[in-house]
């Protein structure tokens, strides 16, 4: 989603058309909600197999921090955890193990402990542990200095899917069909992660998200598609770093770069590996082959900076108003490219919510990829969509006739 951050240079706004002044750069690849750090391995290497060490790591404006070991290959009877600052968390590491990434702990760092048999340890054994790098999310002070939020009104109207689940029918139809739309992140050149949203397309497991999210094999390679990523509860707040995760689909070697376009700002993947499992289990959208009519009644099902899945449908900040096509004609200058023929809408939307599918409450049908954010949030039409898509892939129960 191109975001708010030096967005707006000005804005006429007519009932045929908006224009809108843009200076932000849509190759960041997505919305940044942490980072990673390298670290020196031998720096944190088991000197002794018989003697107790410890070593804490400590990262400055984190909300949470994870590790990744390459390799842990400990002797008979000994321990190796990551712990909390405070000693109120701790994970286990499983040995022998390679390429291990722990859960994120909530905090500004955490304790590694390394616990030597209990008996029978001698100089000849052996235990090896190589820690390669930190990974940490932003706080929301960090985050408010570098993004601007898309919320419109006083009022964040989004909610978490689970709030929906036990509501009405219509309500519980949005849940089913939100369950098709995922969290991405990629760690991009610079160490920095990177979160977009993206959603599974027809029936052979295509993914649909936006070009500026992934434009290339290389950033599909680089990037981890998950699930499920959302609260056990209504009122929970679930981030990046701390959100449960139903199921994680590694993109190297299971998801293959179809084809991008920067004008439409949309991206085509495929699941290649047990793809029927994903289709089954998720379900998938459809894109409707017209355009949505103005005023026609929509949703938002995305995962706003990186968080848990939450639904917006409204309009206003008392949640009565249903969120609205106000525009079929929005028009966006950025850096000097003017894109035209959007569609325009106020529901609330966030950093992260990139690749979101703007759905009709009147047939669940995709009717815009989300792609730009402020409060007048901008769409590819589904028109438009729909007619590229055909291009691209055959066979595939994507497409649905208005």
């Amino acid at each position: 989603m191109l975001t708010r951050v030096a967005i707006i240079a000005a804005i006429v706004f007519a009932a045929s058309q908006c224009c809108v002044e843009a200076t932000s750069s849509s190759s960041d690849g997505g919305y940044t909600t942490g980072a990673w750090r390298q670290v020196n391995v031998s720096s944190y290497s088991i000197e002794s197999p018989c003697e107790h060490q410890q070593w804490n790591i400590t990262q400055e404006s984190a909300s949470a921090v994870w590790l990744h070991f390459s390799s842990v290959n400990l002797t008979s009877g000994a321990q190796l955890s990551v712990t909390s600052l405070s000693g109120s968390k701790s994970i286990a590491v499983r040995s022998p193990s390679s390429d291990v990434t722990t859960t994120p702990i909530s905090g500004t760092g955490v304790m590694v402990q390394y616990v030597p048999p209990s008996e029978g340890c001698t100089a000849s054994n052996i235990s090896t542990m190589k820690l390669d790098s930190i990974g940490y999310s932003y706080t929301d002070d960090t985050q408010a200095e570098n993004e601007e939020r898309d919320i419109c009104g006083a009022v964040d109207t989004m909610k978490n899917v689970v709030c929906f689940s036990s509501g009405s029918a219509e309500d519980k139809t949005m849940v089913t069909k939100a369950k098709a739309v995922m969290r991405t992140q990629r760690t991009r050149e610079d160490n920095a992660i990177a979160t977009c949203t993206a959603w599974l397309w027809g029936n052979q497991g295509h993914i649909i998200s936006n070009n500026h999210c992934f434009s290339s094999q290389e950033m599909v390679d680089a990037a981890k598609f998950e699930f499920d990523v959302q609260t056990a509860g209504c009122n929970d707040d679930g981030t990046f770093a701390t959100c449960p995760i139903g199921k994680t689909l590694v993109g190297n070697g299971n998801v293959k770069f179809i084809k991008s376009n920067a004008a439409l700002d949309y991206s085509v993947l495929q699941i290649t590996n047990d793809a029927s499992y994903y289709v089954k289990t998720y379900g998938y959208l459809q894109v409707r082959s017209t355009a949505p009519t103005k005023d026609e009644h929509i949703y938002i099902p995305q995962q706003p900076k990186g968080g848990a899945k939450k639904i917006a449908k409204s309009d206003n900040d008392a949640g009565t108003k249903a969120a609205t096509i106000l525009n079929l004609n929005y028009s966006v200058a950025v850096e000097g490219v003017t894109y035209t023929h959007l569609l325009a809408y106020s529901a609330d939307t966030e950093e992260g919510s990139s690749g979101s599918p703007v759905i009709s409450r009147r047939d669940n049908t995709v009717v815009g990829l989300h792609r730009i954010g402020d409060c007048d949030n901008a769409a590819t039409p589904s028109d438009q969509l729909a007619s590229a898509l055909k291009t691209i892939v055959t066979g595939n129960d994507g497409i649905k006739s208005a």
